[in-house]
């Protein structure tokens, strides 16, 4: 299983990289979504709905772990750039470092993954925006530190697992303007 949480982390560094250089934007927070006990077990991911700066960014974090719980996953990789994760959680202070955090869950543990960068100034996009060419720093690794409450809460959904319908549970998160991109068996 580790080799397939190695592949996640190295597709969401190189697509959080993409979007950093051609759009100037920070990755959506996301879930993706591991059953172990299948033949293949990536099932898919979800990427966070649009939200409001403060409790909606809050509310938004803990609905990642809807879809997860109804599919009785077993592992999660949840991925987020954290300086514009703690900016939108309106968190106290005036510099956030700037890196993407990927988190390895498991039911009774975690790993969190941090890469930071630093930020230089790219040139602007097509669109006149400005791109950033991220400065990549020496990533860390820790093991079952605490995490930010929106996370903590997410997992907590995630771990509620609930026997709802599969279906309309996607329907409603894609309403409410999560996407889903879940694997074809």
């Amino acid at each position: 299983m580790s080799e397939i949480v190695e592949a996640l982390t190295d597709s969401i560094l190189h697509a959080g990289e993409v979007l950093l250089r051609e759009h100037g934007a920070c990755p959506r927070p996301q879930v993706h979504i591991l059953a172990e006990d299948m033949d293949q077990p990536y099932v898919g991911f979800v990427t966070c709905r649009p939200f409001y700066r403060g409790a909606d960014a809050a509310n938004a974090l803990a609905g990642l772990g809807l879809l997860p719980s109804v599919l009785m996953a077993t592992r999660l990789v949840v991925a987020w750039e954290d300086c514009d994760l703690r900016t939108a959680l309106e968190m106290p202070g005036e510099f956030f470092a700037t890196g993407i955090t990927v988190l390895d869950a498991r039911f009774q543990e975690h790993t969190l993954r941090w890469y930071p960068y630093d930020v230089e100034w790219g040139d602007p996009s097509p669109y006149g925006i400005p791109t950033v060419v991220p400065g990549w720093r020496t990533p860390a690794r820790y093991e079952n530190v605490p995490l930010l409450a929106p996370i903590e809460a997410l997992l907590d959904v995630w771990r509620t697992f609930r026997d709802d319908d599969i279906q309309q549970t996607a329907t409603e998160l894609q309403d409410a303007g999560y996407e889903l991109t879940m694997i074809k068996r």
